[in-house]
């Protein structure tokens, strides 16, 4: 994003995308809204999937180097949501709308009808109950609340599938997959943080997620006045390769993450992967 288009982005009223990519509004932003809070929501007292985990050295992590990893899910929840992203109706992420198909359907990428389907979705995936447990779960709400400052306005819960599949960088671009294979870092509102778990066992041939750590802080001025993505190689010159970690782990693997920071996507090539995110939103 240039300067013309960060004015016509304003001019539209999404200022948040225009601010929301600089540390200092996020920040700012944060203190106004623990001042504007009339009162401390409470941990619900509900039984929590993350009994062993400490709120403080989770989110100094995340401030220190954008991610905490380890935040793992309990066996039998997996399991849930395993069976139940198996057995829903998916759609390709670049046609929401199209006709449907379930897990078993695609071979190699491929959709019944020929499709090529990079990324498949469920729609309303707060519909299984074990979702629905990660989201409301009071120690992942604690770390999110203590990061943000507040309590975040908006979640948004993503199942998503990434198949398989030797697709072509062309073909890529052309499926909307492109996007996210390349470093870039996100701008949702004013604040936000990504909660990520595997479903599926992921390594570097099956989708793994790659980042660089603190890259959520002290950007250069091209950086945040350009486009969001960047090149690899810029991104490793500017921050340092030996900041660069690709996040591998068995079926239930978690991380929580500030999306602030540069990161990607890995092209699945040896098997599919299943990944549910949280995000928190302000």
């Amino acid at each position: 994003m240039n300067l013309r288009r960060i004015a016509t982005t304003i001019f539209n009223g999404d200022i948040h995308y225009a601010l929301g990519r600089f540390r200092t509004v996020r920040l700012a932003y944060g203190g106004a809204r623990r001042l504007m809070d009339r009162h401390v929501l409470q941990q619900n007292g509900c039984s929590t999937l993350f009994p062993d985990q400490n709120v403080g050295q989770i989110v100094e992590a995340i401030s220190e180097e954008a991610v905490f990893i380890g935040l793992n899910l309990p066996t039998h929840i997996v399991g849930e949501i395993d069976a139940f992203a198996r057995t829903e109706p998916l759609h390709t992420n670049y046609d929401p709308n199209g006709p449907t198909f379930r897990y078993s359907d695609v071979i190699r990428g491929k959709a019944p009808d020929g499709r090529l389907v990079p990324i498949a979705e469920i729609r309303e995936p707060t519909r299984c109950p074990a979702v629905r447990s990660i989201v409301h779960d009071p120690v992942l709400r604690a770390i999110v609340r203590t990061y943000l400052g507040h309590e975040p306005r908006r979640v948004m819960t993503i199942i998503n599938w990434s198949f398989a599949a030797y697709f072509s960088e062309e073909e890529r671009r052309r499926l909307r997959h492109k996007n996210v294979l390349d470093y870039h870092y996100d701008v949702e509102g004013y604040n936000f943080v990504y909660a990520n778990f595997y479903i599926t066992d992921t390594d570097c041939n099956s989708g793994a997620h790659v980042m660089m750590k603190r890259s959520h802080k002290r950007k250069p001025l091209r950086m945040l006045f350009g486009s969001a993505a960047a090149s690899e190689a810029s991104v490793r010159e500017q921050f340092g390769i030996e900041n660069e970690i690709m996040i591998e782990g068995e079926a239930g693997t978690g991380f929580v993450q500030d999306t602030s920071c540069f990161h990607r996507a890995t092209p699945p090539t040896h098997r599919d992967r299943l990944m549910l995110a949280v995000r928190f939103i302000d």
